[in-house]
């Protein structure tokens, strides 16, 4: 398992970085492509719905992506700094000439599981997603010349 911790300012342009600062983080840890693509547009659509439903006018403001990272499987969280109040997620469809609305659908569609959570610092929205282990991963199968030896 490998964790990552990120802090961004509450801007919306933060979300561009923290998206750049996951792909580094994927990319490193060999993610498979689609997974990677699907991670950054979840994260994008919960950064961004964070930012504009959370509480303002303090400065300082941060929200943070923690992330975990298993064989075929990620969890990440997102949570502002900005106060404990749990948000509340619905998914419903959106108009089809509406600029927004689309967001929650998307993560809906895209992640093995998301939700919200509270934690000891606040409230967080998380998403898991899960891909199948790339053959060149699997684990090796036995060797016949000594498999047979074992006798």
């Amino acid at each position: 398992m490998r964790r990552f911790l990120g802090r961004f300012p509450s801007t919306l342009t933060s979300v561009k970085e923290a998206r750049d600062w996951l792909w580094q983080r994927l990319d490193l840890a060999r993610v498979p492509r689609a997974a990677r693509h699907d991670a950054l547009l979840i994260l994008s659509e919960i950064a961004t719905n964070a930012l504009l439903h959370a509480p303002t006018g303090r400065s300082g403001g941060a929200f943070l992506v923690s992330v975990f990272m298993y064989a075929n499987c990620l969890r990440v969280a997102v949570r502002t700094t900005d106060g404990p109040a749990l948000p509340r997620l619905e998914v419903v469809p959106a108009d089809p000439y509406a600029e927004h609305g689309r967001g929650l659908f998307l993560v809906n569609s895209l992640a093995t599981t998301w939700g919200v959570e509270r934690t000891r610092s606040g409230p967080s929205v998380y998403f898991i997603l899960e891909w199948d282990q790339p053959r060149e991963l699997a684990a090796p199968s036995p060797n016949p010349i000594h498999a047979g030896a074992q006798r």
